[in-house]
């Protein structure tokens, strides 16, 4: 009883009335796992989907862009929202919709059907993983959000590498519809625990105003800023062209209105908005943009390098590249605890060299290393992915005001996710231009991994990038805390 006392913030702050650290806890990490399982189980139903509806992949794979697309442009929206409605209000909403939206994918008879339905399900996603962090930095003390967040960390990445084994599974012993109808009851549930165990008042307290003026104008400038941008980094047939020119150039309009936006409202404000944070958190966005494309390396350019480079069979590659997650999955949780106890931002370094020294050793490997020189590699980038991005949410939440921990909380997603969908494309144009891949049965290995190695030089340079700039922004802290 004691322990639970501790691990929770103290009665005398209005949002600490949560009535059970584990509630709360299952209710957070239930929910990241059910939104990393609807981005991973559905993949590997493309063929199937292709089949079922008579369609082409090209069709097909906009099933899997719908949900990416939807999720991020409204991540930093349902973050903001949650400083001035409430956290809870959003969380349990956000479950609602991709509950209820699961289902009508199970039941779409038609792909563009499915294809809607599965951006209403971004939609839901986005609202309850845009709050998960501010919940856990509002509930938990200061020396136990590093706890909450690298487990959240950890539950995330078991999900991704989960995923194309649940899938594959429903697949076999049933057929496509089981692949979404699964996930209906677990929704169900966490909303229940939600509803039970999540502080009613979370993120906002009675009687005061937390965030200043937010208006229609702002909502679709910031959604039509990402959702365009999003857009624009998608080659069309295998190639950028004018559609991507002209949502780009949307985008920058969209950005330009946010701005006019809010200097038109920071005018009329009766007080000013409290400031979300200064370099520190834009470099930790920066960063979290950075290693976001720089680990879409192993995503893009791991199947064809272990099928085509090493000879593996599907189900083999597959196998190897899960144990990046599980990898993950355990360094997020130790750097968590190991932030809560030490208190030390060289954790962050420690993450960021893990990743360029397996990025290195990517961008320098040979084939005739085989399967072990691969997984040594990617090993250590995912310990170092692992340790970065649970130190790094860490300090960031436990750094923001708790007027403005919702949009914290949803930049820190949103900019993760934009790095992701970056580095898709970037990665997939620099692969497919050095390797000179057209089929599968022409490739040649030699160039498949002179592919590997641009791609990973290129994953280099991010990940330095990243380095120096969380190493001048340490110094920069230190020497202030000198001269204060």
């Amino acid at each position: 009883m004691f322990a639970v006392k501790k691990l929770i913030k103290t009665s005398s702050d209005p949002i600490s009335r949560a009535p059970s650290a584990g509630g709360i806890l299952t209710a957070l990490c239930l929910a990241t796992l059910l939104n990393a399982l609807a981005v991973s189980s559905v993949n590997i139903a493309l063929p199937e989907l292709v089949a079922s509806f008579g369609t082409t992949y090209g069709r097909a794979q906009w099933i899997i862009i719908a949900f990416v697309m939807l999720l991020t442009a409204t991540l930093a929206i349902a973050g903001q929202a949650s400083d001035r409605i409430g956290r809870k209000t959003i969380f349990v909403h956000g479950m609602v919709i991709f509950t209820l939206s699961t289902f009508l994918c199970a039941i779409s008879a038609h792909i563009w059907m499915l294809v809607f339905f599965r951006a209403l399900q971004g939609i839901g996603a986005a609202m309850f993983v845009a709050v998960s962090m501010a919940i856990a930095s509002d509930t938990f003390s200061k020396s136990r959000v590093g706890m909450a967040v690298g487990l959240l960390g950890s539950v995330s990445a078991v999900g991704t590498g989960m995923g194309p084994v649940l899938g594959g599974f429903l697949l076999e012993i049933a057929n496509w519809q089981a692949v979404f109808l699964v996930k209906v009851p677990l929704g169900v549930a966490i909303y229940w625990l939600a509803k039970r165990y999540l502080p009613d008042d979370a993120g906002t307290k009675p009687g005061k105003t937390t965030v200043g003026p937010f208006n229609i104008l702002s909502v679709i400038s910031i959604f039509s800023a990402i959702f365009f941008y999003t857009l624009s980094i998608k080659p069309l047939n295998d190639s950028y062209g004018v559609v991507n020119i002209l949502a780009i150039a949307i985008s920058v309009l969209s950005l330009v209105a946010l701005l006019f936006a809010k200097r038109r409202l920071s005018r009329r404000a009766p007080s000013p908005s409290p400031s979300l944070g200064g370099h520190e958190l834009y470099t930790n966005l920066a960063s979290n943009g950075l290693v976001g494309a720089s680990v879409m390396s192993s995503l893009v350019v791991g199947p064809f390098y272990l099928t085509l480079a090493l000879g593996l069979s599907f189900s083999q590659a597959g196998l190897v590249m899960s144990a990046g997650s599980f990898a993950v999955a355990i360094c997020s949780n130790i750097a968590g605890r190991l932030v809560d106890r030490f208190k030390s931002r060289s954790v962050v370094l420690m993450g960021l060299g893990f990743l360029a020294l397996g990025a290195l050793g990517m961008a320098r490997l040979d084939a005739s290393e085989g399967v072990l020189g691969y997984l040594a590699c990617s090993i250590a980038m995912a310990i170092g992915y692992g340790t970065y991005l649970s130190s790094n949410n860490t300090f960031t939440m436990n750094s923001a005001a708790e007027e403005v921990r919702g949009s914290v909380s949803g930049l820190l997603n949103l900019s993760r996710n934009l790095g992701l969908l970056t580095g898709a494309s970037l990665m997939s144009v620099v692969f497919a231009g050095a390797s000179q891949l057209s089929y599968m049965h022409t490739a040649d290995t030699d160039l498949v991994v002179a592919g590997l190695h641009k791609v990973y030089d290129l994953t280099l340079l991010l990940l330095v990038t990243a380095l120096i700039a969380q190493a001048v922004v340490i110094l920069f802290g230190r020497n202030k805390k000198r001269v204060g």
